[in-house]
């Protein structure tokens, strides 16, 4: 009936548990409580496709993803995601204004398979629009932040894959990850990034 059928969810469950287990000393920082802010708007986010990492928002206001969160937190949500694409929920399709080729597509969809909904891409769109740019060679060279998401450290992102300098897929996921376990919604993360200059 209707073919093989993919065993995802025990696999990343699995891989969570080690981590778990790995990590299960770690704390968790605490988060800020924010007061609500009205989207963002298209005329306030960063230009949608900048030639070259340097044309991002200016290195020494934004210093990115810099909170500590730790990776068992990172790959819970992760294992999170992979249940939700293991129940093959149909595709979303991509807003209209967005290729769905590009960084900003790719993270649209990505978005939509951790469980963010909809209504949260106004948010991570500006956001990571002001970091980087949606590009996925970003660098900051004041802080050594990198990629789509500005990890700080870059190196945290190879969590997800070791090709975390070059794939865009891997960075996204992480950021999503990230301010998934971290603020809950890109609108927390946008809202602290307003009021602080990094999320």
């Amino acid at each position: 009936m209707g073919g093989p059928r993919r065993v995802v969810a025990p696999t990343a469950l699995a891989v969570g548990a080690m981590l778990l287990s790995a990590c299960a000393g770690q704390a968790r920082p605490a988060t800020e409580p924010v007061a609500p802010t009205s989207p963002p708007t298209s005329a306030s986010a960063a230009p949608s496709s900048p030639s070259t990492p340097a044309e991002h928002a200016d290195p020494l206001s934004r210093s990115g993803a810099r909170a500590d969160v730790p990776t068992m937190q990172i790959m819970a949500q992760l294992a999170r995601r992979a249940e939700r694409i293991a129940k093959r929920l149909p595709q979303v399709p991509v807003p209209t204004d967005v290729d769905p080729a590009s960084n900003r597509g790719i993270g649209y969809r990505e978005m939509v398979d951790f469980g963010f909904p909809a209504d949260q891409w106004p948010y991570l769109d500006a956001l990571w629009h002001r970091e980087s740019g949606w590009n996925h060679l970003a660098e900051n060279r004041s802080s050594g932040a990198y990629g789509i998401p500005q990890s700080l450290p870059a190196t945290k992102m190879a969590v997800v894959g070791s090709d975390w300098r070059t794939n865009p897929v891997t960075q996204i996921r992480w950021g999503l990850a990230y301010i998934a376990a971290r603020y809950g919604s890109a609108q927390k993360a946008w809202e602290h990034s307003e009021r602080v200059g990094w999320y």
